[in-house]
Protein backbone atom coordinates (compact mmCIF):
# COMPACT_ATOMS: atom_id res chain seq x y z
CA UNK A 1 0.00 0.00 0.00
CA UNK A 2 1.20 3.41 -0.53
CA UNK A 3 0.60 6.52 1.41
CA UNK A 4 -0.97 9.23 -1.37
CA UNK A 5 -1.92 12.35 1.51
CA UNK A 6 1.11 13.00 3.15
CA UNK A 7 4.03 15.51 2.37
CA UNK A 8 7.10 13.59 2.91
CA UNK A 9 10.38 15.39 3.22
CA UNK A 10 13.65 14.02 3.56
CA UNK A 11 12.86 10.08 3.29
CA UNK A 12 15.28 9.30 6.26
CA UNK A 13 13.36 11.76 8.20
CA UNK A 14 11.68 11.12 11.42
CA UNK A 15 8.56 10.45 9.14
CA UNK A 16 9.77 7.09 7.59
CA UNK A 17 10.48 6.31 11.12
CA UNK A 18 6.92 6.45 12.03
CA UNK A 19 6.14 4.74 9.09
CA UNK A 20 8.37 1.83 9.77
CA UNK A 21 6.73 2.05 13.15
CA UNK A 22 3.19 1.59 11.86
CA UNK A 23 4.43 -1.30 9.56
CA UNK A 24 5.44 -3.01 13.30
CA UNK A 25 2.33 -2.42 14.60
CA UNK A 26 0.75 -4.40 11.45
CA UNK A 27 2.98 -7.37 12.10
CA UNK A 28 2.07 -7.34 15.68
CA UNK A 29 -1.59 -7.24 15.16
CA UNK A 30 -1.89 -9.74 12.46
CA UNK A 31 -0.32 -13.20 13.06
CA UNK A 32 -0.90 -13.92 9.07
CA UNK A 33 1.69 -11.11 7.80
CA UNK A 34 4.99 -12.80 7.63
CA UNK A 35 6.77 -10.30 5.77
CA UNK A 36 6.57 -6.20 6.26
CA UNK A 37 8.87 -4.33 3.09
CA UNK A 38 8.87 -0.67 2.77
CA UNK A 39 10.93 2.09 1.35
CA UNK A 40 9.96 6.03 1.04
CA UNK A 41 5.75 5.62 1.52
CA UNK A 42 4.93 2.30 0.53
CA UNK A 43 4.90 -1.07 2.00
CA UNK A 44 4.51 -4.45 1.01
CA UNK A 45 3.20 -7.20 3.24
CA UNK A 46 3.40 -10.57 2.66
CA UNK A 47 0.49 -13.00 4.15
CA UNK A 48 1.58 -16.93 4.71
CA UNK A 49 0.40 -18.84 1.69
CA UNK A 50 -1.74 -20.84 3.96
CA UNK A 51 -3.55 -18.19 5.58
CA UNK A 52 -6.98 -18.23 5.53
CA UNK A 53 -7.67 -14.33 6.72
CA UNK A 54 -10.79 -13.04 5.48
CA UNK A 55 -10.93 -16.13 2.98
CA UNK A 56 -8.88 -14.57 1.28
CA UNK A 57 -11.26 -11.77 -0.29
CA UNK A 58 -8.52 -9.21 -1.73
CA UNK A 59 -11.19 -6.48 -1.05
CA UNK A 60 -11.57 -7.16 2.39
CA UNK A 61 -7.71 -7.60 3.29
CA UNK A 62 -7.01 -4.41 1.61
CA UNK A 63 -9.57 -2.60 3.46
CA UNK A 64 -8.81 -3.92 6.75
CA UNK A 65 -4.97 -3.47 6.78
CA UNK A 66 -5.59 -0.02 5.15
CA UNK A 67 -7.72 1.00 7.73
CA UNK A 68 -5.81 -0.25 10.52
CA UNK A 69 -2.33 1.45 9.36
CA UNK A 70 -4.66 4.75 8.76
CA UNK A 71 -5.56 4.45 12.75
CA UNK A 72 -1.83 3.71 13.84
CA UNK A 73 -0.32 6.51 12.69
CA UNK A 74 -2.92 9.30 13.99
CA UNK A 75 -2.38 7.01 16.92
CA UNK A 76 1.47 7.26 17.04
CA UNK A 77 1.62 10.85 15.35
CA UNK A 78 2.18 12.69 18.71
CA UNK A 79 4.82 9.68 19.44
CA UNK A 80 6.99 11.52 16.41
CA UNK A 81 5.42 14.85 16.42
CA UNK A 82 4.40 16.11 19.41
CA UNK A 83 5.24 19.70 18.80
CA UNK A 84 3.37 19.55 15.13
CA UNK A 85 -0.48 18.48 15.60
CA UNK A 86 -2.02 16.11 12.93
CA UNK A 87 -3.82 18.50 10.67
CA UNK A 88 -5.79 15.64 8.58
CA UNK A 89 -6.43 12.11 8.54
CA UNK A 90 -4.10 9.84 6.12
CA UNK A 91 -5.52 8.26 2.90
CA UNK A 92 -4.16 5.29 1.06
CA UNK A 93 -4.76 4.01 -1.94
CA UNK A 94 -2.99 0.34 -2.44
CA UNK A 95 -3.44 -2.88 -4.14
CA UNK A 96 -3.46 -6.77 -3.36
CA UNK A 97 -0.72 -8.79 -6.15
CA UNK A 98 -1.48 -12.69 -5.57
CA UNK A 99 1.69 -14.58 -5.99
CA UNK A 100 1.53 -17.75 -7.81
CA UNK A 101 4.46 -19.34 -5.99
CA UNK A 102 7.64 -18.35 -4.05
CA UNK A 103 9.55 -17.73 -7.08
CA UNK A 104 6.95 -15.05 -7.97
CA UNK A 105 6.93 -13.76 -4.57
CA UNK A 106 10.82 -13.68 -4.59
CA UNK A 107 10.89 -11.54 -7.74
CA UNK A 108 8.31 -9.43 -7.10
CA UNK A 109 10.31 -8.44 -3.64
CA UNK A 110 13.40 -8.02 -5.90
CA UNK A 111 11.73 -5.72 -8.15
CA UNK A 112 10.95 -3.68 -4.74
CA UNK A 113 14.17 -4.07 -3.43
CA UNK A 114 15.69 -2.93 -6.99
CA UNK A 115 12.86 0.35 -6.89
CA UNK A 116 13.83 1.16 -3.52
CA UNK A 117 17.77 1.50 -4.61
CA UNK A 118 16.98 3.41 -7.32
CA UNK A 119 14.84 6.00 -5.53
CA UNK A 120 17.08 6.06 -2.83
CA UNK A 121 20.21 6.82 -5.13
CA UNK A 122 17.64 10.01 -6.45
CA UNK A 123 16.74 11.02 -3.04
CA UNK A 124 20.15 11.31 -1.67
CA UNK A 125 21.54 13.59 -4.11
CA UNK A 126 18.11 15.52 -4.30
CA UNK A 127 18.38 15.55 -1.14
CA UNK A 128 21.65 16.40 -0.98
CA UNK A 129 21.25 19.46 -3.13
CA UNK A 130 18.64 21.06 -1.55
CA UNK A 131 19.73 20.36 2.07
CA UNK A 132 23.13 21.01 1.70
CA UNK A 133 23.90 23.20 -1.34
CA UNK A 134 20.74 25.36 -0.60
CA UNK A 135 19.16 24.77 -4.40
CA UNK A 136 15.31 24.87 -4.14
CA UNK A 137 12.91 22.21 -4.53
CA UNK A 138 13.02 23.07 -8.58
CA UNK A 139 16.31 23.59 -9.13
CA UNK A 140 17.73 20.15 -7.77
CA UNK A 141 14.78 18.51 -9.69
CA UNK A 142 15.97 20.27 -12.95
CA UNK A 143 19.48 19.14 -11.87
CA UNK A 144 18.33 15.82 -11.56
CA UNK A 145 16.32 15.65 -14.51
CA UNK A 146 17.09 12.80 -16.94
CA UNK A 147 18.57 10.45 -13.87
CA UNK A 148 16.81 7.06 -13.50
CA UNK A 149 14.10 7.22 -10.51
Amino acid sequence: MAVTSATFLNPTSFRSLMMNSCAVSVLEEYADIVLAYGFSDEYTFVFKNTSKFYDRRASKVLSIITSFFSSIIVTKWSDFFPQKELQYSPSFHGHVTSCASVDVLQAYLFWRQNMCHATNQYDHCFWRLVERDDMDVREAHDLLKGAEK
